[in-house]
């Protein structure tokens, strides 16, 4: 393994242990001797590759908007249905469908995005990346005949994107008027309105049915 590869993967191993001090204690929580202690390193490593923590928060950031943008699109790449990729995306976005630990992340960030510009480009990347995968399925959507929407499909995308935000933001806030499934048929009733194609919210039950036994089963 040369220098360039070991410093590589520590710098990895660096990422995935302050991520996961973010998503249990928050950004508050983030202290060197703690990143150190979770990726079994003293803190004089830690230093030696992110001598700067701002820089390795960034890493996070940019690590978890990559981990959450590639997972839906993974989910929607299982169908050539556009319906199906329409639901298989949003579902795979909310906790606990969606890596809870990232989730939380990127919640977690959006404070530092305030204050930091880089931090603000992550975040404006994702919602790029997320808006174009919308458009792309409603588009498809629309050309094989399953969505009639009456405004574009960028307005569209916008709208449930904004939307899906908002309820994941409740959702891991632990608001305790809304669950997982509430907040995925939620989306899917103003969706199916937005897109003038019923039956949405009776695929993402049958979806969430085979997760949830998927999930029982690994336990």
């Amino acid at each position: 393994m040369t220098s360039s590869s070991r410093g590589t993967k520590a710098r990895t191993s660096l990422i995935g242990a302050a991520g996961r001090i973010v998503s249990e204690k928050g950004i508050g929580g983030v202290r060197i001797r703690e990143i150190a202690a979770e990726a079994g390193v003293s803190p004089a490593a830690v230093l030696y590759h992110y001598p700067e923590t701002d820089d390795l928060m960034l890493d996070v950031h940019r690590a978890a908007v990559d981990e959450y943008v590639e997972a839906r699109r993974a989910e929607q790449q299982q169908s050539f249905d556009p319906r199906h990729r329409l639901v298989s995306a949003v579902i795979a976005g909310v906790p606990p469908y969606a890596n809870p630990a990232t989730i939380r992340q990127l919640y977690e960030m959006h404070g530092l995005a305030r204050r930091s510009p880089a931090h603000a480009d992550l975040m404006a990347s994702l919602w790029k990346r997320e808006h174009s995968q919308y458009v792309t399925v409603i588009e498809d959507g629309i050309r094989l005949g399953y969505f009639s929407p009456n405004r574009k499909p960028a307005e569209v995308a916008r709208m449930l994107l904004s939307m899906e935000d908002g309820l994941v933001l409740h959702l891991v806030s632990d608001n305790k008027y809304l669950t997982a499934d509430k907040v995925i048929e939620t989306f899917l009733h103003f969706a199916e309105d937005a897109l003038q194609c019923p039956g949405l919210i009776r695929l993402s039950r049958r979806l969430t049915k085979a997760l949830n036994e998927a999930m029982e089963n690994e336990d």
